[in-house]
């Protein structure tokens, strides 16, 4: 069968690019595999008579980007032909809502259509079915697979001293919440009980400065892209990963599932993936800063890892048996 991914393949976005290559394992062919987006939303429109099913990623998000509203409405008539033409459209809601207000009602429109519309709508969060559920017209399934993974846990140098308690990583956007974070410490006289690295490239100018006030000799902020080979030697050091993710909107992290696949100690808020990860016994979640401080102290405290229990969870939910799921459920649905 031929998919048609959409955004196309972005060297920046490893998500669509790990999409394209388990698909392509499988019976599944995907018609612009080596394509970028050259006309934006209108690419949905080229080979449409060769696309059996489409597959959307964030589409909900168009008006973030130039001429937002203009797409956001190129994209509802784009989404009617589609429809006309009798073509499956799969939607992975990866998020409740875009982490940015901006353009909210289109984004919501976008959201409401995309969830009673798509012939199929997947989540990596079992929070995103009961949430998705609230906003179907007509129940049908909503199917979960967890964020997939690659086995990282062999690129891991052992080392004896790790000397970052607690490493930030990722892009740095107000969503993240790791600016409240930061003042929570300083209002409660933390600021040098924990040695914390922030590494990321910070989305604006203002949330830099504010970021910039907490810095001191155990809080280090890098407003860098760090790369793999950087991240890897930074986990080497780190005796925990937290992701502060401060916003309502997010159901899956990929920082998440990257953290975990090498193994790392991760904690993170009582919601979506987090929570899912926290019932398999994987990681550790927080229901607000002073719940955070205490599971901080628990985790240096007891100085261990769940790499041994997490390899069983990596190989079950790796990407190539996520390829495997997915075009089943496209096969019986033909």
């Amino acid at each position: 069968m031929n998919i048609y991914i959409y955004p196309a393949r972005d060297l920046e976005n490893p998500y669509i690019e790990n999409v394209i290559d388990t698909l392509e394992s499988e019976t599944c062919f995907v018609l612009n595999k080596n394509k970028t987006n050259k006309y934006g939303i209108l690419d949905l429109l080229m080979n449409i008579l060769k696309v059996d099913t489409y597959y959307l990623n964030w589409p909900e998000n168009l008006a973030d980007r130039r001429f937002g509203f203009l797409q956001s409405i190129a994209f509802v008539c784009i989404f009617t032909i589609l429809k006309l033409f009798n073509k499956k459209i799969i939607w992975m809601m990866h998020n409740k809502i875009s982490h940015s207000k901006k353009g909210l009602l289109s984004k919501i429109v976008i959201f409401y259509i995309l969830i009673n519309k798509s012939d199929i709508v997947l989540t990596h969060a079992k929070e995103g079915i009961s949430f998705g559920n609230t906003f179907l017209k007509n129940k049908r399934p909503i199917y979960y697979f967890p964020h997939p993974f690659e086995n990282k846990m062999h690129k891991i140098k052992k080392q004896n001293e790790k000397n970052i308690d607690i490493l930030i990583w990722g892009s740095i956007s107000p969503y993240k919440g790791i600016d409240t974070f930061l003042e929570y410490l300083d209002l409660h006289a933390l600021s040098n009980k924990y040695k914390i690295h922030i590494v990321g490239k910070i989305s604006d100018e203002k949330l830099k400065n504010r970021l910039e006030k907490y810095e001191n000799k155990n809080i280090i902020i890098e407003d860098t892209f760090v790369d793999e080979n950087e991240l890897e030697q930074l986990f080497s050091r780190t005796k925990l990963v937290l992701l502060t993710y401060a916003g309502y909107s997010t159901l899956a992290s990929g920082a998440l599932m990257d953290t975990l696949s090498y193994g790392v100690n991760v904690i993170g808020p009582d919601v979506g993936a987090f929570r899912d990860l926290r019932e398999e016994g994987l990681i550790k979640t927080f229901s607000n800063y002073d719940d955070l401080i205490v599971k901080i102290d628990e985790s240096l405290s007891e100085n261990k890892n769940n790499a041994e229990k997490s390899i069983a969870f990596i190989l079950k939910h790796s990407w190539e048996n996520f390829g495997q799921w997915l075009c089943k459920i496209i096969r019986d649905k033909r």
